[in-house]
């Protein structure tokens, strides 16, 4: 019982570090899914598989030569120029997610109540820095309130809207509907990378602490099916939508609207949180990259990477979802390449060795 409830909160400390603005807005599963129509659901079924298969060679490879670090781990199966390229990629994606979280902290408190946009960030960036102090533990607390309220909020979304809107609920009608990309698998494989790259920074450390392939291999099995069903739900309520995503910087709160007002207060409170959430992990990765490369103090660790990322908030919400997301997901496709080079290759080898014996 105790390592299910280990692995519950690694699957929501998962959720978590994935859900953060762009996808809890719409925004995002829009770009890479809603565009293709009812044939994203088949794209997102994908993106799962990956998480899980690609999760399970980041887990066995850091619990085996003890990574602490994405940096460490990423010049362990990379080669080193790809190492060195990669290392600074993920890291101006970390940073640029920071950002990104950042500016749609300050988007979200702007365009619903009205107040200036630093308002919201100053308010991001200390209470990011009150639960990174807690280390792990910290990351652990926060998931274990704000995923739970996101799996509640979308399925009275889904309820709410489809009590509305029962024509919108068959398949028949969902099919019909046009779409106006069609290589889905392409947009799938770019998005699964950016999400797989970007989960390193966490599950690298969680795997160097509690040292169980098991325990961890099944937080990411539980994360990666909540994920999927609250990504489901996003994309469906995109695609019957499809003009909120060009009106609205976050266009599922346009939806919420339509159903109940108060959904909608309850919502962007939601976002709010899965915005912090990933916020967390994202410095929790930086800082432990930081203090491990250049033994950077753990509390200095977390300054050096907001005043980094700050100026960067400053470009706008829907600006850097659009451009930055879809370059580092498709460089990072190199990336989970490497990782599955080098454990195919630790396999044989092990294979090998047992053969001999």
């Amino acid at each position: 019982m105790k390592n299910w409830l280990m692995s519950l909160q690694i699957g929501l400390v998962f959720v978590g570090s994935i859900v953060g603005a762009g996808l809890s807005s719409g925004r995002e599963l829009t770009q890479f899914f809603a565009v293709y129509g009812y044939r994203s659901f088949f794209g997102l079924l994908i993106s799962a598989i990956l998480y899980v298969i690609v999760g399970k060679m980041i887990i066995f490879l850091s619990i085996k030569y003890d990574i602490k670090s994405y940096s460490d781990f990423i010049n362990l199966v990379c080669p080193r120029p790809i190492a060195i390229f990669t290392n600074i990629v993920l890291t101006l994606f970390l940073l640029s997610s920071t950002s990104i979280i950042l500016a749609g902290s300050g988007a979200v408190v702007h365009q619903y109540f009205g107040v200036p946009k630093i308002f919201g960030i100053c308010i991001m960036i200390v209470v990011s820095i009150l639960f990174l102090l807690r280390k792990t533990q910290g990351i652990f607390e926060v998931n274990n309130i704000t995923v739970p309220i996101l799996i509640v909020m979308m399925l009275a979304i889904i309820i709410g809207y489809s009590t509305k809107n029962t024509e919108h609920m068959s398949l028949s009608y969902i099919v019909s509907l046009p779409y106006t990309k069609n290589n889905f698998i392409i947009s799938s494989l770019v998005y699964a990378g950016f999400n797989i790259i970007s989960i390193v920074g966490i599950i690298v450390p969680l795997s160097s602490e509690i040292k169980s392939n098991k325990v961890i291999l099944h937080g990411v099995i539980i994360g990666t099916i909540i994920l999927t069903v609250i990504s489901t739900i996003i994309v469906f309520l995109m695609i019957v939508n499809p003009t909120y995503a060009k009106t609205y910087d976050i266009p599922i709160l346009a939806v919420a609207k339509n159903i109940a007002p108060i959904l909608q207060i309850c919502l962007l409170v939601m976002i709010w949180l899965e915005m912090f959430s990933s916020q967390i992990s994202n410095i929790f990765g930086l800082t432990k990259t930081f203090e491990s490369k250049f033994g950077l103090k753990y509390e200095h660790g977390i300054i050096v990477s907001i005043l980094i990322a700050l100026p960067l908030s400053s470009v706008g919400f829907t600006n850097l979802v659009d451009v930055l997301y879809p370059i580092y997901g498709v460089l990072s496709l190199a990336f989970v390449a490497c990782v599955i080079r080098f454990y195919i290759r630790q396999k044989i080898s092990y294979t090998g060795v047992y053969m001999e014996k």
